[in-house]
Parts: structure tokens; sequence; C-alpha cells
């Protein structure tokens, strides 16, 4: 009884001590609206998805490719440190690797052609997609990154600035690491 009583109070603890306006515990507020799909992650999903030249088929798998993606972020918060009102949330973040699938699939497609032709004998951009596709959401490959989020504070409030792109690839397991 006095474990239920004491895991009892360190959760009301938890719960109030922990500071909602903080950088780290915005930032944490950002990252859970993925794991969780708020309504403007699926919105963002959704538009991600459509705007990619895919079959009506082809994009319902992607869009499993991305809610996987996002359900199974993982982060820890490294760092965080303010100056008077712009603060510093530095993360590690861990993804599915679908950089490395995409980069994959290529790969078999330039050595496998043939695998990715039609009835007519000509190459479908169809049948590689979903061979693609499927590549990324049957991984379990992962990738780590460390990111760094920026946060001003506004009449009290601190709010996370809009990631860059490069941070946003990141998130979505498409950031080309090679590159570095």
């Amino acid at each position: 009884m006095k474990k239920i009583i004491a895991l009892f109070v360190v959760s009301i603890l938890l719960l109030t001590g922990c500071g909602t306006n903080t950088p780290k515990s915005k930032v944490e507020a950002y990252l859970n609206r993925y794991s969780s799909l708020s309504d403007d992650v699926k919105t963002d999903l959704e538009t991600r998805v459509s705007s990619e030249s895919l079959s009506i088929e082809n994009q319902k798998i992607y869009k499993d490719v991305l809610t996987r993606q996002y359900e199974n972020l993982k982060y820890e918060i490294k760092d965080e440190s303010i100056d008077g009102d712009r603060a510093t949330v530095k993360v590690k973040l861990t993804v599915y690797d679908l950089y490395k699938m995409d980069k994959d699939s290529i790969n078999y497609m330039n050595n496998n052609a043939n695998e990715f032709y039609d009835d007519a004998n000509q190459f479908s951009e169809e049948l590689f997609n979903k061979y693609r596709i499927n590549l990324m959401l049957t991984t379990n490959e992962t990738v780590n990154y460390e990111v760094e989020f920026y946060l001003n504070k506004v009449n009290g409030e601190w709010i996370v600035e809009t990631p860059d792109r490069t941070t946003l690839e990141k998130i979505h397991g498409m950031y080309n690491y090679e590159m570095e």
C-alpha cells in the first residue's frame, strides 16, 4: 500500500511539477504531436501523400509508411539552452531509415529493371513505386539524428519556430545523410 501511495504522489508531482511552459516541454509537445498523430499532423500527412505522383493504391501504402514512421518516432532531449527570450533544445531523434530504403530500391531497380516491366514490356513506374514503398513500410532499420529546435518567448509563452527543411527531413526519415 505504501508503494502505491508513493507512486501516486510521484505521479502527481511529475504531472504538476513539470512546467508546461519550458522550451523542453514545448519541444516534447511538438514531437508528441507526431507520435500521437494529432489532427494537424494528419492533415500535413494527407497533403504530403497527395502531392506525390502515386496511384491511389500506392498513396494508401505511403500513408501507412508515414503513419508508422510518426507513431514509432523516438526522441531524447539532450540539452536545453535559454538566452533571454530565445532558446535552443537539442534532441536525439530515432526514426526508420526511409532514405536508405529509397536508395536501396533505386539500386535494386538499376540492377533488376526487368522486374518492373509491365505486360507491354515497358518500365512501369507504378510497379517500381509499389516495390519502393513496400520496402519502406517493412523496414526495421533506424537512424539517429541530432537536431536543434529553436524557440522564442512571446508574451511569456515559449513558441517552437517552424523547423527547417533538414530537420523535417530527419523527422520523416528521408534526410540524405550521405551528403554531409
